[in-house]
């Protein structure tokens, strides 16, 4: 996704990672000329913010879209999302545990050709490696051997 808002407009990213953004959030306080860019920033902010809803609303799936529909700034959807898919530290604790518990239980099943046993072994990789559980390629390699059939 940021590769995507980028590609569009450098700060449509902006308005997800910063969250600064809050309508009315800017006061214009001091002189008249830092008041007037005060102004051009929020309008700024604002238009960004626009286009940065719009662009996740039509990225999204329609069952998605729903959960996301009550958010008034691209940010709270980028975190509704972050929840709703990543979870909360517990839920990723729990994703940790169930990599390391997969990896150690690793086994070839009796009805199952060496080239399944081979994908569902890089399925369970790429997972671990997305709840930062990381092996050596020799840790791999190890546990693809001592779970096949003998």
């Amino acid at each position: 996704m940021e590769d995507y808002l980028n590609r569009i407009y450098e700060d449509l990213w902006r308005c997800i990672t910063s969250g600064n953004y809050r309508p009315g959030m800017l006061e214009q306080v001091g002189t008249a000329s830092s008041s007037s860019n005060v102004a051009l920033r929020q309008e700024k902010q604002e238009a960004n913010d626009k286009k940065c809803l719009r662009e996740l609303h039509g990225a999204l799936p329609p069952v998605v879209y729903n959960y996301v529909r009550s958010c008034k700034i691209a940010k709270e959807i980028w975190d509704t999302l972050k929840v709703k898919y990543q979870g909360n530290e517990k839920t990723e604790k729990s994703y940790v545990k169930q990599c390391l518990l997969e990896l150690g239980e690793f086994k070839h099943k009796d009805n199952e050709t060496i080239e399944l046993y081979y994908d569902r072994l890089n399925e369970l990789i790429l997972k671990c490696t997305r709840y930062g559980v990381t092996r050596s390629n020799l840790g791999y390699t190890l546990t693809f051997l001592i779970g096949l059939r003998k």
